[in-house]
């Protein structure tokens, strides 16, 4: 067993047997049979049955200290048990500023009054479910209702509050939600007030955590922020720990000195009292702080006292044989402070090059961990053991941080993501699990940095972008690689990792709509790998590729095309013809044919690669799914609707399965299911599943995702073609506003709602305003996308429409003309809409004078 396991079997053990002293049976309501999760069953020994373990915990008051500078908020908080206000209560604050002390000291209050109190460590969302769960069956919830719960079948939360509103007077109070996601329910945040936290009259419900915004708690969440101590309570604390230390005055000045955090007072206050400490009193530890690191001392703030807080402790703990601890520490301070860092991160061989040896880790996080220096969470049946480094403790370890320390920082990141791809489904969590330290490793200096590490560190920073990218993250993607040029700016504009951040940036802006940028940068690093690399090396194809994606997004298709037939050229001759980057451009190839219209090509096409994809890849590795996807597309467009019908169907299952059912190509998969269902004539059918997609797209994708523009503009124009003209002006009315805030007024997205408005207008009668408003939609698609872009011709085409129905038909005649030119320029004189629009000019022209 490796020592970081050892040290979390060990913490588990203890923890385990505390709890087991500590598991208390609220009185159970008469004629119930209380039930709990299947995970919460001590199996059967022989001779024995099998018993229910309720882990409905007490309070555990007995840690309580003496609480000082805290009575008006207690006496708040009493009052709210007698006299509920509707609300839940929130202390929140920095992590140390004694947020658990004060729920602790109303928690024995509680107790001391006869109320029920519960109890609940909110640090994850299996042990929370699995508790209140447990606490709903106490409270006489049924076997069905908590089976049916465990399974989804029920919400959880229903079953749990629809016995808590039946008894009055109790306290629950669930500690450390740090993360509020942890009390979630079924994915609604916890300001809906539909899970855990709800608003009552019953009893009171008190969170603590380090989340203070009240937009996160919602209407229903009083928030308490929790400051630091006056500097006379601070003093009173470290009386309480260390009363021979010191008169009442030593002890306000070191209260002073280190900001009146109560984690930093209980630290130095049980630092002063150890037997095994230098500093025995209040002087002593003041002249430590003075000799030891003056620096510090220069700042009036909290924070720099605090640091040196650590610093002592780490000082007593060399003076026993363990000077590893201070390295280890510091390693463990480069990555981000209060988020869990995997065990399995914590290679010995590269921490025991700064400890003396593989032999010394062990000792020395258990020595940190001892201090209080670290925390040890786990191991539990889902999650292996893990440690976390208070932020406070992290910020004052890194301010002495060397280049030694940062190179086995680096290695520990790039061993963690050894072997992990970027376009394997099954290792995006762990990619997401590591995003929090790479960026944490990010905001160091490059002065503490060697040039080696930071190649690497540029090195797993790139493909973690290729790992966001794929997983549908384009704007984090984006960030991370900005985050890591600005860092890697010391290693030369031609540097391939630079060049590689770069060329990953490029790729997320094209896939976030700004193409534009996209292409600037993609044309510079396609220049700068062609020139160090070589025209035809990987690298440079790879840029090729991004290159035509970015003239794709921009709608300059036949540039595209071109684009991609080169590099397949290129990819198929140097890579061979069945490697996975030369089937991804003959992939862009079908989507590009599909988009100009040549729909029997595209369809072969996207056919052909589907199967050699899947021949390569495997028929449900993400980019066959996403050839599938074309390929029924092209289908649709074809005219077969029943077979696109069956295609979308398969492939949403299949996505879904793959890749989850809230990733945006799964949704995008959805959309265009719906697409084929208003093709066939079911309008009203897909307005209302449209309603329903662009709901869960705002609630998984965010409001501001360009999916969701798409998908309530879609929607506005079924509204008016179902005749709801006044619903469907109100709908792209209101789409414009959200458009313009969130993208600016020539956004492309911003200008097809502003088009669709006026289609609305000119179909409900109101052809001038309708003309008005596509002239000014024009002037700016021709300025941002180009006189040629089909968005632009289209608008065009729609003024032809209006001109033509306010019977000035030389006028509408002049506009089909112009526009069946551009059509047959950029489509073919065989594309449908050229077809559609030569016929229209017909009619048009017949009835000019």
């Amino acid at each position: 067993m490796d020592p970081v396991s050892v040290v979390g079997v060990l913490t588990g053990v203890a923890a385990a047997v505390i709890a087991a002293l500590q598991l208390h049976r609220t009185p159970r309501r008469r004629n119930a049979v209380p039930v709990v999760p299947p995970s919460l069953v001590v199996p059967a020994v022989e001779g024995q049955p099998g018993a229910l373990v309720v882990p409905v915990l007490r309070a555990p008051v007995g840690r309580l200290p003496q609480v000082h500078g805290r009575q008006g908020l207690l006496l708040d908080l009493e009052q709210r048990l007698t006299e509920p206000d509707g609300n839940f209560h929130v202390l929140g604050g920095l992590g140390g500023v004694g947020k658990t002390t004060v729920a602790l000291a109303l928690a024995e209050r509680a107790q001391n009054a006869g109320r029920p109190v519960w109890w609940i460590a909110a640090t994850d969302v299996q042990a929370v479910t699995s508790c209140l769960l447990a606490l709903a069956a106490e409270l006489g919830a049924s076997a069905t209702e908590i089976e049916e719960a465990r399974t989804g079948r029920r919400d959880a939360a229903d079953v749990l509050w629809g016995r808590l509103e039946e008894r009055t007077g109790w306290l629950l109070v669930l500690d450390n939600a740090d993360d509020p996601a942890t009390l979630e329910v079924a994915g609604a945040p916890v300001r809906d007030a539909t899970g855990w936290l709800r608003p009552t009259t019953s009893g009171l419900l008190v969170v603590t955590s380090r989340t203070v915004e009240q937009r996160v708690w919602g209407r229903y969440g009083r928030v308490h922020h929790l400051s630091c101590l006056s500097e006379d309570d601070g003093a009173r604390a470290l009386l309480d720990l260390a009363g021979h230390a010191g008169s009442p005055e030593q002890a306000r000045t070191v209260s002073r000195r280190l900001g009146g955090l109560p984690l930093a007072l209980s630290h130095a206050g049980n630092h002063i009292a150890s037997p095994f400490s230098t500093e025995q009193t209040f002087p002593d530890y003041l002249l430590a702080l003075d000799d030891r690191f003056p620096r510090l001392l220069g700042s009036s703030g909290a924070a720099p006292s605090i640091a040196t807080t650590w610093e002592i402790s780490l000082d007593a703990l060399a003076e026993r044989g363990c000077a590893q601890a201070r390295p280890l520490l510091r390693v463990l301070a480069c990555l981000a402070p209060a988020v869990e860092i995997d065990a399995a991160l914590l290679d010995d061989t590269m921490l025991g090059e700064i400890c003396g040896g593989e032999h010394q880790v062990r000792p020395g996080l258990e020595a940190l961990s001892s201090m209080g220096l670290i925390e040890v969470r786990g191991p539990t049946r889902t999650a292996r053991s893990a440690l976390v480094v208070h932020p406070l403790v992290a910020e004052a370890s890194r301010t002495h941080v060397t280049s030694v320390i940062t190179t086995v920082a680096i290695a520990l990141m790039r061993g963690a993501v050894d072997g992990r791809r970027h376009d394997t489904p099954s290792d995006w969590p762990v990619w997401q699990q590591l995003m929090p330290h790479l960026r944490a490793l990010l905001s160091l200096a490059p002065a503490v940095l060697e040039e080696r590490a930071l190649g690497e560190l540029a090195g797993v920073v790139s493909r973690g972008g290729g790992a966001l990218r794929a997983s549908g993250y384009y704007a984090a993607a984006a960030e991370l690689a900005t985050l890591s040029l600005r860092q890697a700016d010391v290693l030369g504009a031609d540097h391939p990792r630079v060049l590689a951040l770069r060329h990953q940036r490029g790729g997320a802006w094209a896939s976030m709509v700004h193409a534009v940028e996209a292409e600037a940068e993609l044309a510079d690093v396609l220049r700068a790998r062609s020139a160090v690399l070589g025209e035809e090396h990987p690298d440079t194809l790879a840029s090729r590729h991004e290159f035509g994606f970015a003239l794709f997004e921009q709608g300059r298709y036949v540039e595209a095309h071109r684009c991609y037939e080169q590099t397949l050229s290129v990819r198929a001759r140097v890579l061979g013809a069945d490697h996975p980057d030369t089937l991804a451009t003959w992939h862009e190839i079908g989507r590009v044919l599909s988009i100009r219209g040549l729909l029997d090509e595209a369809e072969a096409v996207c056919r052909s690669v589907v199967e050699a994809r899947a021949q390569v890849l495997g028929p449900e590795h993400p980019d066959t799914l996403a050839s599938r996807f074309y390929h029924v597309r092209a289908i649709g467009d074809l005219g077969d609707y029943a077979m696109a019908e069956k295609g979308y169907a398969e492939l949403v299952a299949a996505r879904a399965r793959v890749i989850g059912p809230d990733h945006h190509l799964t949704l995008r998969t959805r959309f265009n299911m719906l697409m084929n269902v208003a093709l066939q004539g079911h309008t009203a059918e897909a307005a209302t599943g449209m309603a329903d997609l662009a709901a869960h797209q705002s609630r998984v994708l965010g409001p501001g995702h360009p999916d969701i523009l798409l998908t309530r503009s879609n929607r506005g124009w079924m509204l008016r073609d179902l005749g709801r003209h006044a619903e469907a002006e109100h709908e792209l009315g209101t789409l414009v506003a959200s458009a313009r805030r969130v993208w600016g007024d020539d956004h492309i997205y911003t200008l097809d709602i502003r088009y669709e408005l006026a289609r609305t207008w000119r179909v409900a009668g109101a052809p001038d305003r309708a003309e008005r408003e596509l002239r000014d939609v024009l002037r700016r698609q021709v300025r941002v996308l180009g006189p040629a872009h089909l968005q632009t011709i289209a608008t065009r085409y729609e003024i032809a429409r209006v001109l033509e129905e306010r019977n000035l038909q030389e006028q509408a005649c002049r506009e089909y003309r112009a526009v069946i030119e551009l059509y047959r320029g950029t489509c073919g004189p065989d594309h449908p809409q050229t077809k559609r629009v030569e016929e229209r000019h017909r009619c048009a022209s017949l009835q000019a004078p």
